[in-house]
């Protein structure tokens, strides 16, 4: 086997994209703000495991933030298996906007938000992360995840923003489409590597009809 045969065969053939279940701040601008899960979000994690269950995980990595860590940590206690905390999966920051609600912030600043709302996803929060700067971190989170876990199906435990943005990279979409991509809490979302490009394979629509 060649050296480049060697190396595409060590890459991530199988990645599970799971955002964490529901936060105690569901319903508000939630990106470095270390939220834990809500009641419902516990009950949600019992239905999550066994989906996973249907799939050979052997790695788990996961954002650092408490209502991921959450999340991961239930799922891989039930899979014997440990988990592998990256900060660069976290969240975007959304600055002075962090904890509030849209009419919260629509209230306090129209300007500011009518502006955001127009230039999606191109203009950051007051104070927030920018999305190019954003999108960079995640890319090459995922491309060092994908070689770490080598030929392995992995799980990877993070937040709606994050598989937004790895889902415009790995299935070249246009990033006018960023706002029509759902992904609700605790849901899992199939991208798996064929022919050297991804596909994502849901039972679930996952675009909205």
């Amino acid at each position: 086997m060649s050296g480049g045969e060697q190396a595409a065969s060590s890459v991530c053939r199988t990645l599970l994209l799971i955002r964490h279940a529901r936060s105690e701040l569901a319903g508000r601008f939630c990106g470095h703000t270390d939220a834990a899960l809500s009641d419902e979000g516990r009950r949600q994690l019992p239905g999550l495991l066994q989906k996973l269950s249907g799939y050979p995980v052997r790695r788990i990595f996961s954002s650092d933030l408490l209502r991921v860590r959450q999340s991961a940590g239930f799922l891989a206690a039930g899979l014997n298996l440990s988990v592998e905390y990256l900060p660069e999966l976290r969240e975007i920051s959304f600055g002075e906007w962090e904890g509030l609600s849209w009419e919260e912030i629509a209230a306090r600043d129209p300007e500011t938000a009518a502006r955001w709302v127009e230039q999606y996803p191109r203009l950051a929060a007051p104070g927030g992360e920018e999305f190019a700067h954003f999108r960079r971190r995640i890319r090459e989170a995922f491309d060092q995840l994908c070689l770490r876990a080598e030929s392995e199906c992995a799980a990877v435990v993070t937040h709606a923003g994050v598989i937004r943005s790895l889902l415009l990279d790995r299935l070249a979409l246009d990033e006018r489409e960023l706002g029509s991509l759902s992904c609700d809490y605790a849901c899992c979302i199939e991208l798996r590597l064929r022919g050297g490009s991804w596909q994502m394979l849901e039972s679930q629509p996952f675009f909205p009809k």
